[in-house]
């Protein structure tokens, strides 16, 4: 390859509209599978994809034809080259390709009209997703019609006449086809590394230059309102990434002399998280402009250079699981539940609560006394007398998100965030934009949980879990945007939700079928885990990394691993049967 720089640049996904089908909305939802591994924590299966893209064969029907063309454009190499095998060479050269691909499931080839040497067919199928250039992919439901009309070329059926901008992929060869990879972007804050999915074509080969280019290229238009980059807009990569003789990467950039010292530890942070989450070994060899990045890493960085920004970091607290009983907030220890000191311990009267990921400040919904407001949202370091800082007749289950300084709550379908200064003196409320929810789901905000890196909610409107960005939109003032469920074949049946990493967000439900079901950010399906030993309703969720916590009927049950091994079932937290205990864990 040229040692010219590279730049990469976002591409404008296609106009959809312009494929020229029917697309309508489904009322119905697939079902969710249930997962394969009894492990509950982590995003889908990491294994590499078995990549085997047909060709065109004599003989076949024209229904196989149309078949194998949706299948075959999963490669997108070389502008589709292994679908234009079954293009005719006008259809080829006016077919536009650029832009997003539909991912489509449950496909019909029906025949419409028939001569000797020309065949008419329409094709049905379920929109499960729209593949961007940039990689990301959103999910998506509906149906998709097109009318497609094939020709015999030297005796073999061809696809002729005007196709559909963009690509339409068969998602089995999709799921077969492509593996989805983490680029990561610093919040605004410059303190946590974001997850911004990318699913890329499988070949086997060397993935680094791809995912670089990516980071040059920026966040994916979701998350570009709530993540920063340490790459400016004149960075760009040199050649190609090189495989070091000693182990390791060497990658060169340019336009990025001028970066500071925090920025530079941050570019790298970007690139050494996103290579090694995506299996490329490191250490990796950063040069700027010419220069080692930093003289210090001259060698190469690793994962430990840069380990205070590990995406996967979880909360540090020795608090562990707390339990609400009878409205109080207890511990939980070997031997039994202690109530916590304070108020919140022996008030009676505690509805919901969230501890920070330090375990020392607590945020918990009380019942308000009688004559007064229902609810009272209180806040206050663990084991003191909390503060109230809001009434009304509903409050949602407080979160904290990042850190302890922030609060966010839905007092009377508002969501607002209470903060404290530098001072630690609490703020006034800002109110949350929540406007983009209403065109995802229609109902109450029962539920917001904010991601541990700060970027994204899980909410849950009128039963539908929804996922948003949260967007800084001015001086001290965020909306949630980027609104879209959580995945389609959830429903709408969901009672509590709980983020278990920055990219995973695990979903009570209020159904017998699959309770407690898991969803990625990268816009796959819901993933249904083990339920056969809980007993519905499942009425609370929460997790981290390492353990699920579930309320039922019974009281709390936990689902992990013992003895480093995943559990086969949910196991009994002994002190909480039959208390109707909810969960508690540090976020």
């Amino acid at each position: 390859m040229s040692d010219a720089p590279r730049r990469r640049r976002r591409t404008p996904i296609a106009a959809l509209a312009a494929i020229c089908v029917a697309v309508t909305v489904s009322a119905g939802c697939v079902s969710i599978p249930t997962s394969s591994s009894p492990q509950p924590i982590g995003t889908l299966p990491s294994r590499a994809p078995a990549v085997s893209v047909p060709s065109p064969v004599p003989g076949m029907s024209p229904e196989a034809l149309v078949r194998d063309f949706l299948k075959a454009s999963a490669n997108p190499g070389s502008g589709h080259l292994a679908a234009r095998q079954y293009l005719t060479a006008s259809a080829s050269d006016n077919w536009d390709d650029r832009g997003g691909s539909l991912i489509l499931d449950s496909i019909s080839v029906l025949t419409d009209g028939r001569t000797d040497d020309t065949f008419t067919a329409r094709l049905i199928a379920d929109n499960t997703g729209v593949l961007q250039p940039n990689g990301h992919l959103i999910p998506a439901t509906g149906k998709v019609e097109s009318r497609l009309t094939m020709r015999l070329v030297n005796g073999q059926w061809r696809i002729d006449g005007q196709l559909p901008a963009g690509a339409m992929v068969d998602r089995t060869q999709f799921v077969s086809s492509y593996r989805a990879r983490n680029v990561y972007f610093p919040s605004v804050s410059g303190d946590r590394l974001v997850a911004d999915p990318r699913w890329l074509y499988s070949t086997g080969n060397d993935v680094s230059d791809q995912l670089v280019d990516m980071l040059i290229s920026g966040p994916s238009d979701e998350l570009s309102r709530a993540v920063d980059s340490a790459f400016g807009s004149a960075a760009a990569l040199r050649g190609s990434i090189e495989t070091l003789g000693s182990g390791g990467k060497r990658l060169q950039l340019t336009g990025v002399s001028s970066l500071s010292d925090r920025d530079r530890t941050l570019l790298a942070a970007q690139v050494v998280w996103t290579l090694d989450r995506a299996d490329v070994p490191g250490p990796y060899v950063i040069d700027a402009d010419g220069a080692p990045l930093n003289e210090r890493y001259s060698s190469g960085w690793t994962t430990g250079d840069v380990a205070s920004l590990d995406p996967s970091g979880t909360a540090q607290s020795s608090v562990g699981l707390m339990v609400i009983r009878s409205g109080s907030l207890d511990r939980v220890t070997g031997t039994g539940l202690t109530p916590v000191e304070g108020p919140l311990g022996t008030s009676g009267a505690v509805l919901s609560a969230s501890v920070s990921s330090d375990g020392k400040r607590v945020a918990a919904v009380t019942r308000g006394a009688a004559g007064g407001p229902a609810m009272q949202l209180q806040l206050g370091d663990l084991g003191a007398t909390p503060v109230t800082v809001a009434s009304g007749r509903t409050i949602s289950r407080p979160s904290f998100g990042p850190d302890d300084d922030t609060v966010w709550a839905v007092v009377d379908g508002r969501l607002q965030r209470w903060s404290r200064d530098a001072t630690g003196a609490l703020q006034a409320p800002k109110l949350v934009d929540t406007g983009a929810l209403s065109l995802v789901a229609r109902g109450d905000i029962t539920e917001v949980q904010v991601s541990r890196d700060g970027a994204r909610a899980a909410v849950i409107v009128g039963g539908t879990p929804i996922l948003a960005v949260i967007s800084t939109t001015g001086a001290d003032t965020q909306a949630l945007t980027g609104a879209r469920d959580a995945a389609f074949n959830i429903g709408g049946q969901a009672v509590s939700l709980d983020w278990v990493s920055g990219d995973t967000v695990v979903v009570a439900r209020g159904t017998t079928d699959s309770p407690i079901v898991q969803v990625s950010v990268d816009g796959t399906p819901a993933v249904g885990l083990l339920s056969g030993n809980l007993t519905p309703p499942v009425t609370a969720v929460v997790g981290d990394r390492s353990t699920l916590y579930a309320a039922d009927s019974r009281g709390v049950l936990r689902l992990g691993s013992t003895d480093g091994q995943p559990d086969q079932y949910w196991n009994e937290v002994a002190p909480t049967m039959g208390s109707q205990a909810i969960p508690v864990l540090p976020q």
